[in-house]
């Protein structure tokens, strides 16, 4: 039975050479020298058809999937399947902010695309299902599922970049809700057995200087995050020249907000319904060992979805791809229907 719930996914192949010119006459100093063009970013592990096989054995509910790109599309997708929605970039994005290598521009547009559900799971191309999944995984009652919880701070996020545009989606949020109004109206959410002890212990412990004082930060699971299109639309009426000054850089910027800025804005208002963190696992280190454990996960599904994350550290890109493909193909080795 088919739901109201679309899957969004984003894909660019950092290989292709056309790609590679454009990108290069807009790439300045500053980007190549912050690491917001870095290879990593962009470059393909050649596994998103086991995305596609995914989605067809564990969400076969799923409405439409909107595969977006600036145009570039891989040989062996049906583009013609009637649940799949190929997405242009100059299909969605405003012309004055194309072309972009940033995938904050990317997101923050998504509830322009045509036909786009109310309610949607917005997937990086890393984040991939891992076991059957219900409806009710993503939403219940209408709303999306997600986790309120505080962290000390966007600092334990790592890079620069990354604390700065965590910081700038937190100023942005302080400015429209207080936060000891908005725990109160929402306490059990807040304050949910499903999230388990690691996560209520921090914002029990992290309490006292957010009532108190201001936000600290917020939860955050690096896996597919449930959205409404609805939230998008407030965002960008409230804050119209914060989004618009994102969409204008052609990389990302440390003056950046993303798109936790819309799913930290569900959680502080209560439009979201509480759901254990452990749906998702991440993994980027890719050791013998990790390795080993991703291919357990894969083979025994451990979790409802995993995310593969690519950053510099992974030196034998060619090799951990190489053997992350061979795990997939043993375990999804015919076609999907959504492939030629």
């Amino acid at each position: 039975m088919t739901s109201d719930i679309d899957f969004v996914i984003p894909w660019v192949d950092g290989s292709d050479p056309e790609w590679q010119k454009q990108k290069a006459l807009y790439c300045r100093d500053e980007d190549k020298l912050s690491g917001n063009a870095g290879l990593e970013r962009y470059r393909d592990w050649g596994i998103l058809r086991y995305w596609f096989r995914a989605v067809e054995r564990y969400a076969p509910w799923v409405r439409m999937i909107h595969f977006v790109t600036c145009g570039q599309l891989p040989e062996w997708l049906n583009i013609n399947h009637p649940k799949i929605n190929f997405v242009r970039h100059e299909d969605y994005i405003p012309q004055e902010y194309l072309p972009t290598f940033s995938s904050h521009v990317i997101e923050l547009n998504f509830f322009r695309i045509k036909d786009l559900s109310e309610k949607f799971v917005y997937f990086n191309d890393d984040m991939f299902l891992n076991a059957p999944v219900k409806t009710k995984d993503f939403f219940m009652n209408d709303l999306p599922c997600s986790c309120a919880g505080l962290n000390p701070g966007p600092i334990y996020m790592g890079s620069e970049a990354v604390w700065n545009v965590a910081l700038n989606n937190i100023l942005a949020i302080q400015n429209h809700f207080n936060f000891r109004e908005q725990f109160k109206k929402n306490i059990s959410k807040w304050l949910n057995l499903r999230y388990g002890a690691k996560v209520l212990l921090k914002t029990i412990h992290m309490l006292p200087y957010s009532l108190f004082s201001y936000y600290l930060g917020f939860h955050t699971s690096h896996s597919a995050a449930s959205y409404l299109k609805s939230t998008f639309i407030e965002v960008w009426e409230k804050e119209p020249e914060l989004l618009n000054r994102t969409c204008t850089h052609r990389f990302r910027d440390k003056s950046d907000v993303n798109q936790w800025l819309m799913e930290w804005w569900q959680v502080i208002s209560g439009k979201f319904y509480p759901r254990s963190p452990k749906y998702s696992r991440r993994y980027h280190s890719f050791a013998p060992e990790k390795l080993a454990e991703l291919e357990d996960e894969i083979k025994h599904t451990r979790h409802k979805a995993i995310c593969i994350n690519d950053d510099s550290k992974v030196k034998n890109f060619d090799e951990v791809s190489g053997i992350i493909r061979k795990i997939y193909s043993e375990v999804f080795p015919e076609k999907s229907e959504f492939e030629k």
